[in-house]
């Protein structure tokens, strides 16, 4: 009797399906790691565009060494705002930017010089096209006794928040929720990723 070597139709169709399911499993990690490296590529603009805030912020140390009561005008960085209340500095949705006080560092006042940095920082912000996001500080008063609502030494918490993404076809959910203390102390709405830096000049 002759035997017949080969593949069955039957055994063709299975390999298919077997393979079929492999690929869609690839491409479902696929996405999901897309979808994670998105996230990771956010956050990782709002943690440098934060180093850069706090980095000017130190670097104007001259000007929040001065008692405020003493100027004419409230601490720049932080307004008129009472001890862990968040100023908004500016929003890439709204595209207002400060405006800028000075052409160049070396002749600017120091509080020229402060709001020369909310104007370089916003508009950093608005380059990097995340979606409805906001840069905001708090200062955290370490001498309520005097006028200064930011005495020097006193922590300063900054923050960068835009709206989260969620890719239901990966994760299954629809919408994207956090809990985190930029809903809590900065008063986000829950659909809001953000990055908090704090530090003390």
């Amino acid at each position: 009797m002759n035997r017949v070597s080969g593949f069955s139709l039957i055994e063709v169709l299975i390999t298919f399906v077997v393979i079929s399911v492999g690929l869609l499993g690839y491409a479902a990690l696929q996405m999901g790691a897309l979808n994670s490296s998105i996230d990771s590529f956010s956050r990782s603009q709002a943690t440098l565009l934060l180093e850069n805030v706090a980095t000017r912020v130190s670097g104007n140390k001259a000007y929040l060494q001065k008692d405020i009561a003493l100027l004419d005008t409230p601490n720049i960085y932080i307004g008129n705002n009472t001890s862990g209340q968040y100023l908004q500095w500016c929003d890439n949705s709204s595209g207002n930017v400060p405006e800028a006080a000075c052409s160049g560092g070396n002749s600017c006042i120091l509080a020229n010089r402060a709001k020369q940095d909310i104007h370089e920082v916003c508009t950093t912000l608005m380059e990097t096209r995340l979606p409805e996001a906001t840069l905001g500080v708090a200062c955290y008063d370490r001498d309520n006794s005097d006028a200064d609502n930011c005495s020097y030494g006193s922590r300063m918490s900054l923050y960068m928040a835009w709206k989260g993404k969620e890719r239901k076809d990966v994760s299954g959910k629809s919408s994207y929720v956090q809990n985190t203390r930029c809903q809590t102390e900065v008063g986000l709405s829950s659909d809001y990723a953000c990055v908090q830096m704090e530090l003390v000049p």
